[in-house]
């Protein structure tokens, strides 16, 4: 009752997809063909990542916004925070932020600020 048809309609109906704190959702081996599912349904995608896997940024289709998580300021610090699973941790991040400003389409690096680590 008092609910406009068009509105429930539009309510129901997906228009954007966060990929984010699934795990690393760039890593899933069908992400390319996922994205260009949405696309084609003209739902907008935003994926955020945590920076690990910087070829796999490089090689990602262009989606509406692409979002790379830096948890940290110093390789030191990144150690502490995320516990990363690679020893190259600081400069697959850093490689991460060259391919994001490389892509040609909206990005954005996320900041991570974590009470008396990085703050």
């Amino acid at each position: 009752p008092g609910v406009l048809k068009e509105r429930w309609e539009a309510a129901h109906t997906v228009r954007h997809c966060a990929l984010s704190l699934v795990g690393e959702p760039i890593m899933y081996p069908h992400i390319d063909e996922f994205l260009a599912d949405l696309h084609r349904r003209s739902i907008s995608t935003y994926l955020v990542t945590n920076g690990q896997h910087p070829q796999a940024i490089g090689d990602l289709r262009p989606i509406t916004q692409l979002y790379v998580s830096v948890d940290a300021s110093t390789p030191e610090t990144l150690e502490a925070i995320d516990r990363p699973l690679f020893k190259d941790a600081w400069d697959r991040l850093r490689r991460s932020l060259k391919f994001l400003k490389d892509k040609g389409q909206r990005t954005v690096a996320r900041l991570t600020v974590v009470k008396r680590w990085n703050s």
